[in-house]
């Protein structure tokens, strides 16, 4: 059953005396005064009350019957009800020949604020378990998709739809984890306010993580611009500087988890490659953040090897440079000496040089893949340590 709270009663109370000009008084569904403009009276058991709530209606008290009952003023009472129970009881005091034409007023006001106040508690306990649903899908160690799937009928998620994840990081700039959290804490009142966001929740002292629907053709658009916005948002907060990753739109429960890990790898792949940029979309990086999760085997420590020894040897960084404009030019050599400000037989001498050190053609298909990983894994450990 709802309980009418102190704080509730008095804010009913207070609105409704500068409406009618009466004093007025809620009293629990036992009949005790929690409010009152009367603050003498307060906490005291008023027997009218009590009356009224036998009555399952109305009573008043007339000036005769304050002598014989308890805690009581002349007045009238009625029952405050929500959901067809009693709560409660909102009694205004006075001459019932005169204060009873608002009784029904009060009492309609009284029961549309408990409903109010009641959606705003829901609303809250919906926001707070779909947090804790986003949360068990991020950080569980294993997939339990049968108390995924419940919960989410639970909370009337449709897992048939796609959905994209985005993750929002503080850049690390010396603040301590409380001043993190504070902003982190604004971050997520602003974005509440935005309809699109279906899930929202604080990862860590960094990072926030939301969840929108993804239904559409020009989806990708529209996100953009949401992300735009967003940005735009915390920057008019001063709220900077960030990092935004966009992972791919996934369906199911599994899909959950899927949509937070290609949003989660985007922004390790994007900090590492691009850390220039702010934004990071899954499909700019979808090769990079596959070398996310290979990273840690032994066979990636073996690809790194190779691009540590050019860079060993490169003292200049002249062939590193090299190598990252023939990748981005996919092997032109026209545009790539071009860009390099360098004579194509010059770039033919770097070329060479690679391969002396690395034992990796850049112009064989298969030794540029192998070089194009081994320089991605490096930048991926070298951005950790």
């Amino acid at each position: 059953m709802l309980q009418v709270t102190q704080e509730l009663a008095q804010d009913i109370v207070t609105r409704m005396m500068k409406v009618i000009g009466y004093n007025v008084n809620v009293m629990d569904e036992r009949g005790y005064i929690i409010a009152s403009g009367d603050k003498n009276r307060l906490h005291q058991k008023h027997e009218g009350a009590v009356i009224a709530i036998e009555r399952r209606g109305r009573f008043e008290v007339y000036p005769e019957d304050v002598r014989r009952l308890v805690g009581v003023q002349a007045g009238t009472n009625l029952v405050i009800q929500f959901q067809n129970e009693i709560v409660g009881v909102i009694g205004i005091t006075g001459d019932p020949r005169e204060v009873t034409k608002y009784g029904e007023l009060v009492k309609m006001t009284a029961e549309m604020f408990l409903e109010q106040s009641y959606l705003l508690e829901q609303a809250k306990l919906d926001k707070r378990l779909r947090e804790d649903f986003l949360l068990s899908i991020i950080h569980s160690d294993h997939q339990d998709c049968f108390l995924w799937k419940e919960q989410a009928r639970r909370l009337q998620i449709d897992l048939s739809i796609k959905r994209v994840a985005v993750v929002i990081e503080l850049v690390d700039i010396g603040i301590s984890d409380d001043s993190a959290y504070t902003t982190l804490r604004q971050m997520v009142g602003l974005l509440e306010l935005r309809d699109t966001i279906e899930m929202m929740a604080i990862k860590n002292s960094k990072q926030i993580v939301l969840v929108k629907e993804s239904r559409h053709y020009r989806d990708k658009e529209a996100i953009c611009e949401g992300v735009e916005q967003i940005l735009q948002l915390l920057k008019n907060q001063l709220i900077t500087p960030i990092k935004i990753s966009v992972g791919k739109a996934f369906s199911g429960v599994e899909g959950l988890r899927y949509c937070y890990e290609s949003a989660r790898d985007t922004l390790v792949a994007g900090k590492a490659m691009a850390p220039e940029l702010t934004v990071y979309y899954y499909d700019d990086f979808l090769n990079e953040t596959l070398m996310v999760s290979v990273q840690e085997s032994w066979k990636s420590e073996e690809l790194i090897k190779v691009y540590k020894n050019l860079i060993t040897q490169d003292k200049s960084g002249e062939l590193q440079q090299t190598l990252h404009v023939y990748m981005e030019e996919e092997g032109e050599l026209h545009r790539i000496a071009k860009r390099l400000v360098i004579h194509r037989n010059t770039l033919r001498y770097r070329l060479q040089r690679i391969y002396d050190i690395t034992g990796k053609d850049p112009k064989r298909i298969s030794d540029f893949l192998s070089l194009q990983f081994a320089m991605w894994l490096y930048k991926l450990k070298n951005k950790q340590t």
